[in-house]
């Protein structure tokens, strides 16, 4: 037989001077610490449960926060696309509309018929609205408008520049003495001459205003014209004035319409104050007076005054 084996725990008390003594054999010293080392891995296997499971609440509430950040974005996309897309919708008709009173003839079709009514604007956009199909349709139509625009903008700004060069204006305040083509010689009766301008009575001394927008490319003294300015206004058209005083601009100078550019005088071949006034087109003279506009829509030479 085996020897029963006992193991005898002592627990002293020194206040009390008692010793307490529990003998236990092996076997339940056994089992007791199984049962220790199964709770403890038991517990152990709990509390790393739960540790996932916090970390796995924390992820699943930051996922659900990001989620609804995400929404809330994706909605907003599909908000301000939708309104990108009126927009464009809405500048594509203005393109069209300039370029009709513009008067540009494009071969490309250039907005809808009809462009964007009130009942249009009124509707809710289409869900599709903020997919990525319709950005990139959106991104095609905004190239397009880009190259439409730039077309306006190339034309208006050729037209500004074809305005601005009209010599539409009387450079000087008074009245006509000879016109443009055929008269009589002012220094001989008895013969004719072509007179290539117009002869402007006014003043000694008032002054001569450009009557475009242009480059000075000669300021100085000429045969017959005396003191002379003249103007390069591009697109082919040059004006001349001729018989000033004294001129106040020089070669190269730009000048805007109603800029002063000399006084009249009586220099060169002239019986008197006038300003001797040409245009030029291509190269050839042509009549002053087809150019200039109605006198309602002239800009009033009184309020700059003028010299005695």
């Amino acid at each position: 037989m085996f020897k029963k084996r006992l193991y005898t725990f002592i627990v002293a008390s020194h206040a009390e001077g008692r010793i307490w003594r529990l003998s236990l054999p092996y076997w339940v010293l056994a089992v007791c610490g199984i049962f220790v080392l199964v709770g403890g891995i038991a517990v152990g296997g709990a509390a790393w449960q739960y540790g996932r499971m916090l970390v796995t609440v924390v992820d699943y509430k930051y996922r659900l926060s990001e989620n609804d950040a995400l929404r809330a974005e994706n909605h907003e996309y599909k908000v301000q696309t939708a309104e990108l897309g009126e927009k464009i919708d809405f500048l594509e008709t203005l393109s069209h509309k300039l370029m009709v009173f513009s008067g540009m003839n494009s071969g490309r079709t250039v907005g809808g018929v009809g462009g964007i009514s009130r009942d249009t604007l009124s509707q809710p956009r289409p869900a599709s609205a903020g997919t990525l199909q319709s950005i990139a349709a959106y991104d095609r139509k905004a190239s397009s408008l880009e190259a439409r625009f730039r077309d306006l903008d190339n034309q208006i700004s050729d037209q500004v520049l074809w305005e601005a060069a009209q010599p539409n204006i009387r450079p000087v305040k008074g009245y006509v003495t000879a016109g443009y083509g055929g008269r009589p010689d002012p220094f001989d009766p008895t013969a004719r001459e072509t007179h290539p301008g117009i002869d402007i009575s006014a003043p000694l001394g008032n002054r001569v205003e450009a009557s475009a927008y242009g480059t000075v490319i000669f300021a100085g003294q000429r045969a017959g014209y005396g003191n002379i300015v003249v103007i390069d206004h591009r697109f082919g058209i040059t004006t001349r004035y001729a018989h000033l005083q004294r001129m106040n601009v020089q070669v190269g100078q730009h000048v805007s319409r109603h800029d002063i550019i000399g006084y009249v005088g009586v220099s060169g071949r002239s019986t008197g104050p006038h300003l001797h006034y040409e245009v030029w087109q291509y190269n050839r003279p042509v009549n002053p007076s087809t150019f200039f506009q109605d006198s309602k829509t002239e800009r009033p030479s009184s309020s700059r005054g003028s010299n005695p």
